[in-house]
């Protein structure tokens, strides 16, 4: 009989638990092929990665070693298209990896900023943020003594950490950095008006600017480029606007929402194509867009496997259940965090003490095929 393939393109939360658990393919005859350009960076911890709280590689997993350990076929590419009347996907590097059940797991980035001369970090993929820490601690070993300024364009969440972080980096190495969080309407509008409030006031007890309503038009050799025509001088920017799928989506042939987020039923697979499923910040579910965090790409990669599973042996597949509210943690430096469910939060150490564990936990259960699943809120 002829062995089938399941071949999963990247390598990001929702893919992770597949490569853990690949001798179920092989139980049912079917071989695990992955193709991941990167190994896999953990966005859980990368804002504590470029605070100082732990060194880079601390954030990362290796694929290469996991898909050696779980006996999968590991692409170093990138695909760049989808050749659905053969059943390939297309590599960069000119290769077709042929498929029988394909996954997609592309993940998200922000809508780029145009840029002239100046060098624009973004918040993913989370590699960009590596590279500012690196570059930042390289200025610092210059011995410049000039203070770096630092914008951050996007006032949500994600911007907001990345400003307290920047600040935590900075006290850590003793050195001074400005910092400029940017917003184009009232910041943490999406959260409780507490747990706001003690955000912003967090922001202006460690002497970050926050600017809004403020339209950022691009980035040149000066700085900013304002809405208003005015600039803004910096050394390094950040870009923290949102999050969308990435730009590949749109040229596989599949059916997408207006985002360009590739469209699955209740059971994670394309709308457009029964041996085609897709999980993680790329996917319109069931018609809408899920929020944009980790957590449930964790908890859809079970019911992708199952579903994967269940199409290779013909059972019934097993519906994905949105939670309606998630545990986020917001990791304010090496002192402080803010965690939130629903309504309530709470500010302080011990919310950084946990999501601490958390992320270690978590990250480290892939570091070992020996070491059990854990079960994240």
């Amino acid at each position: 009989m002829t062995t089938r393939r399941v071949v999963l393109v990247g390598a990001g939360h929702a893919h992770l638990h597949i490569l853990k658990n690949a001798a179920t393919f092989r139980s049912l005859g079917a071989e695990v092929a992955v193709v991941a350009p990167d190994d896999f960076w953990y966005s859980g911890m990368a804002t504590g990665m470029l605070g100082g709280l732990f060194p880079p590689q601390a954030d990362c997993v290796d694929i290469g070693k996991l898909a050696k350990e779980a006996g999968i076929t590991l692409y170093r590419a990138t695909m760049t298209g989808l050749d659905r009347a053969a059943r390939d996907v297309l590599l960069d590097d000119g290769r077709r990896v042929g498929f029988d059940l394909l996954s997609l797991n592309l993940g998200s980035e922000p809508p780029p900023l145009p840029r002239g001369g100046k060098q624009i970090y973004s918040v993913k993929p989370v590699r960009s943020l590596v590279m500012l820490r690196q570059r930042i601690e390289e200025v610092w070993q210059g011995g410049n003594p000039t203070a770096l300024q630092v914008a951050v364009v996007g006032a949500g969440v994600t911007g907001v950490e990345i400003a307290a972080n920047l600040r935590a980096l900075s006290d850590l190495h003793g050195r001074a950095m400005a910092i400029t969080l940017y917003g184009r309407s009232r910041p943490l509008k999406q959260l409780p008006r507490g747990a706001a409030t003690a955000l912003m006031g967090h922001l202006a007890d460690i002497d970050v600017d926050v600017r809004w309503p403020v339209a950022v038009v691009s980035a040149d050799e000066h700085g900013l480029v304002l809405g208003d025509g005015t600039r803004a001088s910096c050394d390094m920017v950040v870009n923290a606007t949102g999050l969308l799928p990435s730009g590949l989506t749109s040229r596989l042939g599949l059916p997408t929402d207006m985002n360009g987020r590739l469209m699955v039923n209740t059971f994670l697979k394309s709308v457009g194509d029964s041996l085609i499923f897709s999980a993680g910040d790329c996917i319109a579910f069931d018609g809408a867009a899920l929020p944009q965090v980790g957590v449930y790409a964790v908890r859809q990669a079970p019911v992708l496997l199952a579903n994967l599973c269940g199409t290779l042996s013909g059972k019934p597949l097993t519906p994905f259940v949105p939670q309606r509210r998630y545990l986020a943690i917001i990791g304010l430096g090496a002192g402080s965090a803010l965690m939130l469910r629903g309504s309530l939060w709470f500010k302080g150490p011990p919310a950084l003490w946990l999501k601490r564990w958390i992320d270690r936990r978590f990250v480290n259960s892939y570091r070992n095929l020996s070491s059990r699943r854990i079960k994240l809120w």
